[in-house]
């Protein structure tokens, strides 16, 4: 298992090369997470806890519950992170199938490789979702950091956390606009 009660950067360079499992209709989906985001309370200008309402309520959940939302007709896949009554979340940007076929490169393609919806919104990670530690001999790699994508104004230190070389990371070269 991974321990979710820790700082969002921390748990999400974390999660890198650990195994996210989706179970679903009696099928277990293993994908590896190769890059995540990291997002903090109010005073992160990009996360979901500056907007209030649902998303900010459940970032204060304890940790380990899922935090799923969309954005532009897609769902994303968030845990929550840190303490209970600390906003922060750790985004789920890309992973490599292991056991099937599909294309996990971007938040909104790992929710619908893995079948992830809003079903599992405030849902604690357990049956039906969790990640656990590569049992087989996993190579060891490089953690890369850049801006995180997609956001307007963000934090001066880099959050986006990925494998470096991996060929299922969602974006290799960001552009700052």
């Amino acid at each position: 298992m991974v321990s979710f009660d820790a700082p969002a950067d921390i748990v999400a360079r974390e999660l890198l090369g650990k195994i996210l499992v989706r179970v679903h209709e009696g099928k277990q989906l293993h994908a590896k997470i190769v890059e995540t985001e990291a997002y903090f309370d109010e005073k992160d200008p990009a996360s979901r806890a500056c907007q209030g309402g649902d998303l900010r309520k459940t970032m204060l959940m304890e940790p380990g519950v899922i935090l799923v939302y969309g954005v532009h007709n897609n769902w994303l896949l968030n845990f929550v992170v840190d303490k209970s009554g600390i906003a922060g979340a750790v985004l789920i940007r890309a992973v490599e199938p292991l056991n099937f076929f599909g294309n996990g490169k971007g938040p909104g393609l790992v929710c619908r490789c893995l079948a992830i919806d809003k079903k599992l919104h405030q849902k604690k990670v357990g049956e039906q979702l969790f990640v656990t530690v590569n049992t087989q001999r996993s190579e060891p790699f490089i953690v890369e950091r850049s801006a995180r994508i997609g956001v307007r104004t963000d934090l001066l230190t880099p959050m986006r956390f990925y494998i470096k070389g991996n060929k299922w990371v969602s974006k290799t070269k960001v552009v700052k606009s």
